[in-house]
């Protein structure tokens, strides 16, 4: 097999885990509130940094799966974090938060650039034995959606059907 440098990866498709690991979410909007979710499903220790959170969190952080900072970022919230996701509406605190991860060596994803990431998240399908991600390289996650939604149809139609008695 030749290396051809237009079929490089860009993202490592890998599982990461996360399991009891300290994790910060920096916003509570809808992605963050999506990236949140995905990690305490992962069973990481979840932290919310935000002003304000979604509804969906809020149900959250009063079951007590995530935890909330009310505040805006500063560098010293990264003490002791495996992994940041930064999901706020702001270009320059997204950024700042992706260096900050950098400098302490935590693993960061900005959800609004994958340029500035060094973690993605994939479009998740899971079944009761497997996970599929499917990635995009942060280019189009709309795509990697309809692409995980035509996975899960094959899926579902490769499921044998249940004999009628």
């Amino acid at each position: 097999m030749t290396e051809d440098s237009s079929q490089a990866l860009v993202f490592l498709p890998v599982g990461l885990n996360v399991q009891g690991k300290d994790c910060l979410v920096v916003g509570g909007g809808a992605i963050g509130t999506r990236k949140a979710l995905t990690l305490v499903r992962a069973g990481a220790i979840v932290t919310v940094l935000s002003p304000t959170v979604t509804g969906e969190l809020a149900g959250q952080i009063r079951g007590g799966r995530v935890r909330w900072l009310k505040d805006s970022f500063r560098e010293e919230h990264l003490a002791g974090v495996f992994l940041v996701v930064s999901a706020t509406d702001d270009e320059t605190v997204n950024a700042a938060v992706v260096r900050a991860a950098a400098q302490r060596g935590a693993l960061a994803c900005d959800a609004s650039s994958a340029e500035r990431s060094a973690v993605i998240f994939g479009a998740l399908l899971e079944g009761d034995d497997f996970t599929v991600a499917v990635f995009t390289a942060g280019r189009d996650p709309a795509q990697a959606k309809r692409v995980r939604d035509r996975i899960a149809d094959c899926v579902a139609a490769a499921r044998p059907s249940t004999p009628q008695p």
